[in-house]
């Protein structure tokens, strides 16, 4: 039995609008599967190395920071130590001089002395002799002169590394502005149907350059919260042992006073 005309005008409403979503649909995928290469061969030949590359100029200051920070680090690790301010064999080696009240013997053994509160007797002794009548609340003013001194130098230190903690991630922010400006100017001066890749490539490897900072400026910022409290340590442990070095001191000057007034 043959088909009729009826039956053939159904079939050619369906039949037409299939082949031509069919057509058009096949650009726009053979589209999306170069895309997809496209990306693939970029994600492939992309490395590290090459996305710090890419970041700029503004990694050189960076890797000069982090090793700024690593220098200071170090020295922070060696020099901010309880040895620097006393030591147990230095307040052994004290106490005989007060006890026979040799202030001369005092002023010769501190002053070959590297730590804190060996400079902080130092410096009141030597205030002492220019002034032999110098009341308790000067010799006490110079000590504390002396031991702020001391406390400033040591917080110095751990400044620089919050210096370092707070320029990086600036640093690293302005490479990332520099390199999208280009990466805009770049996809304006370049006529491609794959402008949106070309400009999520560029971000990704500006943004290199925030992670770059963010990294050394966490990294900074931790050792600084950390050394600061060992400088908080040191700070009380100066206070406490030079306050009563202090008092000896004072002790010592009124007994010398008293004996060149019964000598006179």
């Amino acid at each position: 039995m043959e088909p009729s005309g009826q039956d053939e005008i159904p079939m050619k409403r369906i039949v037409f609008p299939a082949g031509a979503w069919l057509a058009g649909a096949l650009p726009l995928l053979a589209q999306t599967s170069g895309n997809n290469d496209a990306v693939d061969a970029i994600s492939k030949q992309t490395s590290l190395l090459d996305m710090v590359s890419a970041a700029g100029w503004v990694m050189i200051p960076l890797a000069l920071a982090s090793m700024v920070t690593l220098t200071l680090v170090i020295y922070c690790f060696f020099t901010l130590t309880e040895k620097s301010i006393s030591t147990p064999e230095l307040l052994d080696r004290i106490e005989p001089f007060f006890e026979n009240e040799d202030a001369e013997g005092l002023a010769h053994f501190v002053s070959e002395r590297p730590q804190a509160t060996a400079r902080i007797v130092d410096r009141t002794l030597s205030f002492i002799e220019r002034h032999p009548d110098a009341d308790a609340d000067a010799i006490k003013v110079v000590a504390e002169v002396e031991g702020n001194r001391i406390a400033a130098s040591l917080n110095q230190r751990v400044l620089y590394i919050m210096d370092v903690g707070v320029l990086s991630p600036m640093l690293g922010l302005f490479g990332t502005v520099v390199g999208i400006l280009n990466s805009f100017g770049h996809i304006a001066s370049t006529e491609s149907p794959m402008r949106t890749m070309l400009l999520a490539g560029g971000v990704s490897q500006a943004l290199v350059s925030t992670a770059a900072g963010l990294i050394v400026g966490i990294t900074a910022m931790a050792f600084f919260a950390y050394f600061r409290g060992r400088v908080g340590h040191l700070i009380s442990v100066l206070e406490g042992e030079s306050t009563l070095l202090v008092q000896e001191l004072i002790l010592l000057s009124k007994r010398h006073r008293v004996t060149r007034v019964v000598a006179r």
